[in-house]
């Protein structure tokens, strides 16, 4: 017991927290939710970030959480890989407190690391949406749109399906996001409504297709196949 009351007096909430002072107990007993946090804090001495942050999601209550959880969660989810948790939490932070150079950091660490680890595994879609990500928080910008444009080749590459053609538009929008003068961001996406408004056409979705062709003249104003597909919808609507 001596040695819990040093270990109180030396870090009294650490002490309570992480269940080591003989009052814990006590605690957890009286409030659950006491009793599952001190769990989760031991588990984060012990380095077992993946179950502790469980612990941690398992004590979200109804609406906001506290910017001060919301922080440690989010930490905890770096720790344990949980990059898009992350990247959600401080996003959150960041809308709370634009100027705190802790979220800031978090951001560019939650988006670069998760897109590193998204372009390991082949992920090449997510790893888009992660340097996005990454580019919005102002980070290294040649980084970002080598990486983007890469992962946004692979995307287009394999997008043989209506829905896998939808995600290389999405890739191509972000990196168009990030660098508005890429020339082939905006082919990319041309490329994408023109394929999307045909496989539309021969699927008789003439309300997609318009849309398309309608998106397709937004990027690209007088585009010939637009025109000519608009008018033959139009032909067809007679």
């Amino acid at each position: 017991m001596r040695q819990d009351l040093a270990n109180l007096a030396r870090k009294p909430l650490a002490a309570l927290r992480s269940g080591r002072f003989w009052l814990s107990p006590v605690i957890a007993r009286l409030s659950p939710r006491a009793g599952t946090m001190m769990s989760a804090v031991r588990l984060e001495e012990e380095g077992r970030y993946e179950e502790a942050y469980a612990v941690w999601k398992s004590l979200n209550g109804a609406g906001q959480p506290s910017f001060r959880f919301a922080m440690h969660r989010a930490r905890l989810a770096l720790r344990a890989g949980a990059w898009k948790d992350a990247l959600d939490d401080y996003e959150s932070l960041a809308r709370r407190a634009p100027s705190d150079t802790r979220v800031k950091r978090g951001l560019e660490s939650a988006a670069l690391r998760g897109a590193r680890a998204s372009q390991t595994k082949g992920q090449w879609l997510e790893a888009c949406r992660l340097w996005g990500a990454y580019g919005r928080t102002g980070a290294d910008f040649e980084k970002c749109v080598k990486n983007l444009g890469d992962c946004a080749r692979y995307v287009a590459q394999s997008a043989d399906s209506t829905e896998k053609m939808v995600g290389a538009l999405e890739a191509w929008a972000l990196l168009k996001e990030i660098d508005p003068d890429s020339r082939e961001a905006q082919q990319g996406m041309e490329w994408c409504r023109l394929s999307l408004a045909r496989a539309a056409e021969r699927a008789s979705d003439y309300a997609a297709a318009r849309e398309h062709w309608n998106a397709l003249l937004a990027l690209a104003p007088g585009d010939q196949r637009a025109v000519d597909g608009i008018r033959r919808l139009d032909a067809a609507a007679a």
